[in-house]
Formats: structure tokens, sequence, C-alpha cells
């Protein structure tokens, strides 16, 4: 199987993606959310944050350590089961919902930028290296495809599409 994508392209992604949550952030207009990983429940703007924001300190996490040469405990499949996934999904924004909002939206920044930073930061002879551990994911076993694995963990790693976790159609 290829490798996913460049490094270059990954944060250009992990951007373009980020910036159309802060447009949501910024925007006057009904948001629709189309895919609501928590499930049937409704979810707003400041949920859809939330819930980003915590998966993207997770991200955070597994790529420096696995910079470091270690496996992070998102990458062991006994957290890959479903009722794991929502577990941490509903009690995050739950647990999020009781900051003020001016607060979720500066964390969702900071994250934001120091995910970028730290996939920026990564030495390129290192992204498409074999990785010192197994994760459990299909994709390949290098930091691309870690990066790929955490970020979309139900994409096909062939595809350009990046984080399709949640779908905003900002009517601008």
């Amino acid at each position: 199987m290829p490798d996913f994508m460049d490094q270059a392209t990954a944060c250009q992604a992990l951007t373009t993606d980020r910036d159309h949550l802060l447009v949501a952030i910024a925007a006057d207009t009904p948001v629709q959310i189309h895919h609501n990983p928590l499930g049937d429940e409704t979810m707003s703007i400041a949920d859809l944050v939330i819930h980003v924001s915590m998966w993207d300190e997770i991200v955070l996490g597994v790529l420096t350590e696995a910079v470091a040469g270690r496996a992070h405990w998102y990458v062991d499949s006994r957290w890959e089961t479903k009722e794991c996934g929502q577990a941490l999904n509903v009690g995050g924004v739950r647990a999020g919902r009781l900051v003020p909002e001016p607060l979720v939206y500066e964390r969702f920044r900071t994250v934001r930028d120091a995910l970028i930073a730290a996939t920026a930061a990564v030495d390129p002879g290192q992204w498409h290296k074999d990785l010192p551990f197994q994760h459990s994911g299909t994709q390949p076993q290098t930091l691309a495809g870690l990066c790929c694995k955490v970020n979309m963990p139900e994409a096909d790693p062939t595809q350009s599409k990046v984080y399709q976790h949640a779908t905003v159609h900002l009517g601008l």
C-alpha cells in the first residue's frame, strides 16, 4: 500500500480543515453539522470544536510519542473499540460543555497551532521511514501512515480526502 501523503500536504490539510472551524466560530450564520461523532444528539459548533480539540490533543500526543520512538496509548488496538471511542467522545464533549465558550475556542486555536507546528517540525527524513513499533491501523507503519490513522481512522489512505471526521456547511 502506498504511503499516505507528504508532510507539507498533511500540514496544509490540517490547516485548511481547522480554518473551516475558525470561520464557523467567527460567522454569524447557522451551522449544520452533518456527521455527529456523538451519535444522534444535537451538536453545536462549540461541541464540534470541543470534540476536534480533544482529538487534536490525542493526535499531538501520538505524534510526539512516535517522533520519540514510543507508541502512544491510542495506537493500542484495545482503545480501538466502538465503545471506547464513544465513551471518549461523549465524556470529552460533556466535560467541555462546563468550560466557557471563549476558553473552548482559545483552547482550539492553541491546540490547532501546536498540532500543525509539531507536524511541520518532524524531520522530513523521518516522515516515510518505518516506525520502531506497530500501530493498529492498516495504514503504512510510518509517521505519515500513523498521522493518517489518527486523523482519518475510517478513511482509505490512498484517497485525497482529509479528516472526514465531521463535515461543516457554513452557508457562506
